[in-house]
C-alpha cells in the first residue's frame, strides 16, 4: 500500500501533481511562505529605489490581506504590481502624481495586467490618490431625482435602477471594454421621470403606473421632437417590459413595433464643397499642418474626434506607413500624408515639454504644458471648422457616404471598424447585394448574347 505523503508545514496531503515533482511543502505554504518574504526589508530594498513604491507595494499586500483574498492570489497579483510600481518609480517624481490616466496607460502596457486592474483601482482610491467623486455625485445627483418621483410610481424607477447598478457592477468586475455609463442611465431615468411628471399635470386620475394607457403615452411622445421621440419610446419599452416581468403591471401601454427610419439631421458634403475641402488641405499643408492633419483624419479617414485625441506616437508606424488604433482597423496614409504628419511633427516639436508628451496632437495652452492628457473635442471641432468651414463630424459623415456608395456599406463593417447598425445608416446591406447581384447577371446575360 502506498504511504499517504502530507505537506511538512501543515500537514495537508499532497495533490497528485505536488507528488510527482516530489515537493515536500504544498502550493499553499509556498505562496505563503512568499507572500511572507515580499514583505521584508530585505526584499523591498533590493527591488524598488524610492521608499515610497516601496511603501506603496507593502500597503497593497496589506489591503488585499485586509479583504480576506487567497495567499495563492495575492502571490500572483503581487509579481505583476511589483513591474507595475517599479515602472512608477522610473516615470513620476512622487505618488501624488498617480492619475486615472497614467494609470490606464501604465497597465496597458504590462503583460497581463487585466487581473490587477480592478483591485488598484479600488486600492488607489481607498489611499486616496484616485477620486471616486464623479461616480458619487452621479449616484448622488440619481438619488435626488428619485426622490421627487410620487409613491405610485417610485418602486418601478428604484428596481430599474438597482437593476442597471447591478448590471454596471458585473460589467466592471469582468473587466468589460465599456461598461454601462452611470451617465445613461441618470439619462433614462430623467426620461421616466419626466413622464411622470407630464402624467400628473395632465391625467391627474393616474396615480400609478398600472394605470396608464397607450394614448396616454402617445400623447406624450407627441410632445417631443421626432428624433428625440423614438430614442424615449424605446426606453419607455424597456421599462415597461421590466413592469410586467416584475409583475407591477398587467399590460405593457406602448406598441413593440420596429424603429422608425428618420431622416439625417447632417447632410453629406456636395461634391463641389468636398473638392473644396481637398484643395484647401492640399495648399495649406506646410501653412497649417494641424489643421489640415485634423480635417484630413476626419475626411479621409472617418475617425471620430475621441479616435484622433487618443491617437499615440507610439501608434504611428512610418515604416508601414500606418497608424494603429485601438477599438478599429488601422489607418493606411498616402505619401501626402506622410509629409503631412512630418510637417506637424515638426511643428508640435516647438511645443514646451514636447518631447515628454505621448499623444500625437497637442494643444498649445499653457495650462496643459506638463500634464499629458489627449486634447478635448471642442479643440478638434474649432480648428476644423474654422479651417474649412465644416465640422468634423459632417466631414466623417460625408467620409463614409461616399465609400458606402460607391463600394457599399459592408465595407465600412470590415474596414473602418462601424457596426452593422452605423453602417446600414449610410444604406442596406441587403439592397447592395441585390444589385451587386442583379449587374453580375446582366454581365452574363451580355456576353450570352455576344457568343
Amino acid at each position: 500500500m502506498m504511504n499517504i505523503i502530507t505537506c511538512v508545514s501543515c500537514e495537508r496531503k499532497l495533490n497528485t501533481s505536488e507528488i510527482n515533482k516530489k515537493a515536500t511543502v504544498c502550493h499553499n505554504c509556498l505562496s505563503k511562505a512568499r507572500v511572507e518574504r515580499i514583505q521584508t526589508e530585505d526584499f523591498l530594498k533590493e527591488n524598488f529605489t524610492k521608499t515610497w513604491s516601496a511603501t506603496l507595494f507593502k500597503k497593497y499586500i496589506m489591503y488585499l490581506k485586509e479583504l480576506g483574498i487567497g495567499v495563492e492570489t495575492i502571490r500572483k497579483n503581487s509579481s505583476k504590481v511589483l513591474r507595475f510600481l517599479q515602472a512608477a518609480e522610473k516615470e513620476l517624481l512622487s505618488p501624488s502624481d498617480i492619475n486615472e490616466g497614467w494609470l490606464i496607460s501604465t497597465l496597458e502596457k504590462t503583460p497581463n495586467s487585466k487581473r490587477i486592474k480592478l483591485s488598484l483601482f479600488n486600492f488607489f482610491i481607498k489611499i486616496g490618490y484616485l477620486s471616486v467623486n464623479a461616480d458619487e455625485g452621479i449616484l448622488t445627483s440619481i438619488r435626488e431625482v428619485l426622490k421627487q418621483v410620487p409613491k405610485g410610481f417610485i418602486r418601478l424607477l428604484e428596481i430599474y435602477f438597482n437593476e442597471k447598478m447591478e448590471l454596471r457592477n458585473r460589467q466592471v468586475k469582468f473587466n468589460a471594454r465599456n461598461p454601462l455609463s452611470l451617465l445613461t442611465v441618470k439619462a433614462d431615468i430623467v426620461v421616466f421621470v419626466r413622464l411622470v411628471r407630464w402624467l400628473q399635470i395632465n391625467c391627474k386620475h393616474i396615480e400609478s403606473w398600472d394605470t396608464v394607457q397607450q394614448e396616454d403615452v402617445h400623447e406624450f411622445l407627441l410632445t417631443l421632437t421626432p428624433k428625440n421621440r423614438e430614442i424615449v419610446r424605446k426606453d419607455l419599452l424597456v421599462l415597461f417590459k421590466l413592469a410586467k416581468r416584475k409583475r407591477l403591471i398587467t399590460h405593457i401601454p406602448i406598441l413593440d413595433i420596429k424603429s422608425r427610419e428618420l431622416p439625417p439631421t447632417i447632410e453629406p458634403l456636395t461634391f463641389f464643397e468636398q473638392v473644396n475641402v481637398a484643395k484647401l488641405v492640399k495648399s495649406r499643408l506646410y501653412e497649417q499642418p494641424l489643421e489640415c492633419l485634423l480635417t484630413v483624419l476626419s475626411f479621409y479617414h472617418g475617425l471620430s474626434s475621441s479616435h484622433i485625441s487618443n491617437i499615440k506616437i507610439s501608434d504611428v508606424k512610418v515604416e508601414m506607413k500606418a497608424i494603429f488604433l485601438n477599438d478599429r482597423p488601422p489607418v493606411y496614409l498616402s505619401d501626402d500624408e506622410l509629409v503631412l504628419i512630418n510637417e506637424y511633427v515638426k511643428q508640435r516639436s516647438n511645443n514646451r515639454n514636447a518631447k515628454n508628451k505621448i499623444y500625437l496632437i497637442l494643444s498649445s495652452s499653457s495650462s496643459g504644458v506638463y500634464q499629458d492628457r489627449p486634447i478635448n473635442n471642442q479643440f478638434i471641432a474649432r480648428k476644423v471648422k474654422a479651417f474649412c468651414g465644416f465640422t468634423p463630424k459632417s466631414l466623417r459623415i460625408t467620409c463614409f457616404n461616399m465609400i458606402a456608395s460607391n463600394f457599399g456599406p459592408q465595407i465600412l463593417v470590415e474596414g473602418f471598424g462601424l457596426s452593422l447598425t452605423q453602417a446600414s445608416r449610410y444604406g442596406k446591406l441587403e439592397d447592395y447585394l441585390i444589385e451587386e447581384s442583379i449587374s453580375h447577371q446582366r454581365a452574363l446575360l451580355h456576353n450570352e448574347q455576344k457568343n
